[in-house]
Formats: structure tokens, sequence, C-alpha cells
């Protein structure tokens, strides 16, 4: 995966008028979590599958719009995040793309960088692709944040394929309305699981999936308080 750093103008090319709004909304939110004492540190992101469908920065859903991919990496990169981020193949599959964030993080580990200092966030398709690599990795102090998934039905399946639930800091978000997930139960703790710390939220934006496709503060900020919130596991 590469390192991510657009620039501002770069960037300007790739937004709609709407995404550019509450990209300065989210941004401006979303700073508030940060301060001369909270380094941000490596975040890897992992996008939808259509990102790697359509092998575009910028691709067009026929319900949901175009998803920013570019615009959302350049949010983090404002917020003082080392960004890696990359169009997979179109031909990864889930488990192919999870091996590349395993690798992707073990360079980061093997180079000095602390656990607490690593956070994947995958969307849609991008979060079974983080739970799994979550699950290879089995990270307690690492951080994860999974989008537009039923985090439930996932671990369920990620552990009925591999023998192994996740591990570590998990920050699951999803949208009320969001009929690509459906009907999910709300997560609950398993007393038997305590290589797993998770915090659920479901936002109600009335964008369905559509609302990992922005950065919006809505999901942004409980995020970047999530990963502030790892920084003082040691």
């Amino acid at each position: 995966m590469r390192n991510h750093g657009v620039s501002r103008a770069v960037i300007a090319l790739f937004l709609t008028g709407l995404a550019l709004s509450e990209a300065a909304d989210a941004a401006h939110a979303a700073a508030g979590a940060t301060s001369a004492y909270f380094t941000p540190g490596h975040l890897i992101y992992v996008p939808g599958r259509i990102v790697q469908d359509q092998q575009s920065a910028r691709p067009r859903h026929p319900r949901f719009g175009y998803y920013e991919l570019e615009g959302i990496l350049e949010m983090f990169v404002n917020l003082g995040f080392l960004v890696h981020s990359e169009i997979l193949p179109k031909s990864d599959s889930v488990s192919d793309s999870a091996d590349r964030v395993v690798r992707e993080v073990q360079r980061l580990l093997s180079s000095g960088v602390p656990p607490n200092q690593v956070t994947v966030v995958g969307a849609s398709t991008g979060a079974r692709v983080a739970l799994a690599a979550s699950a290879r990795l089995q990270e307690p102090e690492m951080s994860f944040s999974v989008l537009g998934t039923c985090l439930v039905d996932d671990v369920r399946d990620l552990f009925a394929r591999e023998g192994k639930r996740p591990r570590g800091r998990l920050l699951a978000i999803r949208e009320v309305s969001d009929d690509v997930v459906g009907l999910c139960p709300a997560w609950k703790d398993d007393p038997a699981v305590r290589s797993l710390y998770v915090r659920e939220i479901v936002l109600h934006t009335r964008r369905s999936h559509g609302f990992l496709y922005f950065p919006l503060q809505e999901w942004v900020s409980p995020l970047v308080e999530w990963v502030r919130a790892g920084r003082h596991l040691q």
C-alpha cells in the first residue's frame, strides 16, 4: 500500500460541491479531537468494493452517487494522519486484500511503529477486509473501525471461515437506513471474548449505504475520538 498525501488543489477536482462543504464541516469538528498532545499516527484505509470494481478513485453508484475516495483520504491527511491506501486489484478477494493489510501493518510494526499508533479503517466490503486482518494480526493495542456493515454477522462469518475472531479495539459505525446491510442486531459483548473491545454507533443520516461515500462529520468525528482514546493504551 502506498502512503497517500494529496494536495488540496488536486482534491478539489475530485469533490462535488456537497462533499466539499461536508468535508470542511467534518474537518472542523474532528479537529476538536486533536491537540498538540495527540499524534494521530498511521491510518490504513480500505475502501468499498465499488472502488475496486470500477478501478477508480471516484466511482459512481446509480443510487448513492460518487464515492469520494480522494476526499476521504484528504480528510485524514488534513487531520494529521499518515495515510496508507490503494485501489486494490479487481481480482483480489477479501482474503487477498486482508493479506495486503496484514503485510502493511507488519511492515509498520517492524519499522518501530507501536501498535497503538496504527489504525485500520474499512468501508463496506473493506470492513470485512479490516475484520479479517484484525483476526490474523491478533494485536490487542491496534484500533480498527468498520463502516457500513453488520458487525454481528461479519464476526460470526469470519469465525466460521477462519476459526478466529477479531482482536483489538473495534469501532463499528452503521446507518439505520442502510438497506444494503439490512436488518442488523445490536452488538452484544461476549464475556468469554476478552481480546476484543467494541463500540457500535448507529447513525441516522437518511443516506442509506451512501453515508460512507463522503467524509461526513457523523462518522469522522467519532472515529477520530476513538483513535485518540486508543493512543493512551500502552
